[in-house]
């Protein structure tokens, strides 16, 4: 019988949002033994994407997540994720997101670009057969703004290689949460192993003060 044990590997890129100290949180509030949180200093002017895909490549969890420093997960979603990667394993699970506009992705369970974000992803962590976050696209909107589809790529590829995704309904992640639930949380905490990838040691020593005064 298989080891039915599920750790993540909690990925977050930061650019130094203040709203980071409430993302910290909402991860540490659901995170048990064995689970890490990768953070690392965006500084290159891609979205992000060299930074994840820097994290990735040193994740050591059963399982991968993924959140923006502007972003929080829901209540239970670590809880939901963890269910459907004991129940599914192998697979890959794309859960539901409210945005800040109050607009739920996704809106249909198909596979295309709009229709996921980087949160929803619950990806087993299968060397050889992930997605990069580095071989990205841009597009170009009809009044010409321009923006980046790493997210959908990624996914794309990964699962091309890993097998067709399962999409679930439960909302794992939103935009800019109730901080002040997220804080209450922290209390529950029982166990958290971090890791740091940030750059330089000021705003690493900066960033562990406000998660400390969080709590």
């Amino acid at each position: 019988m298989s080891d039915p044990r599920v750790t993540f590997s909690v990925i977050v890129p930061t650019v130094g949002r203040r709203s980071l100290r409430g993302t910290l949180a909402s991860i540490a509030a659901q995170i048990e033994p064995g689970d890490e949180i990768l953070v690392a200093c965006n500084r290159d002017g891609d979205f992000g994407n060299s930074a994840r895909q820097t994290m990735v490549e040193r994740a050591r969890g059963t399982h991968l997540l993924f959140i923006d420093d502007d972003d929080q997960f829901a209540v239970g979603a670590f809880s939901a994720m963890r269910d459907f990667a004991r129940n599914n394993p192998g697979r890959v699970g794309i859960f539901r997101m409210r945005t800040l506009s109050g607009r739920v992705l996704w809106e249909e369970p198909v596979l295309r670009r709009g229709n996921v974000s980087t949160q929803m992803f619950c990806v087993p962590n299968i060397p050889g057969k992930l997605g990069s976050w580095t071989t990205s696209e841009m597009l170009t909107s009809p009044r010409g703004r321009r923006y980046d589809i790493a997210d959908f790529v990624f996914i794309r590829d990964t699962v091309a290689l890993q097998g067709e995704a399962i999409f679930e309904e439960r909302i794992v992640a939103h935009n800019r949460g109730d901080r002040r639930v997220v804080v209450r949380s922290l209390q529950r905490v029982r166990r958290v192993v971090v890791t740091f990838a940030l750059h330089p040691l000021r705003t690493l020593t900066k960033l562990g003060q406000r998660v400390r005064s969080a709590a």
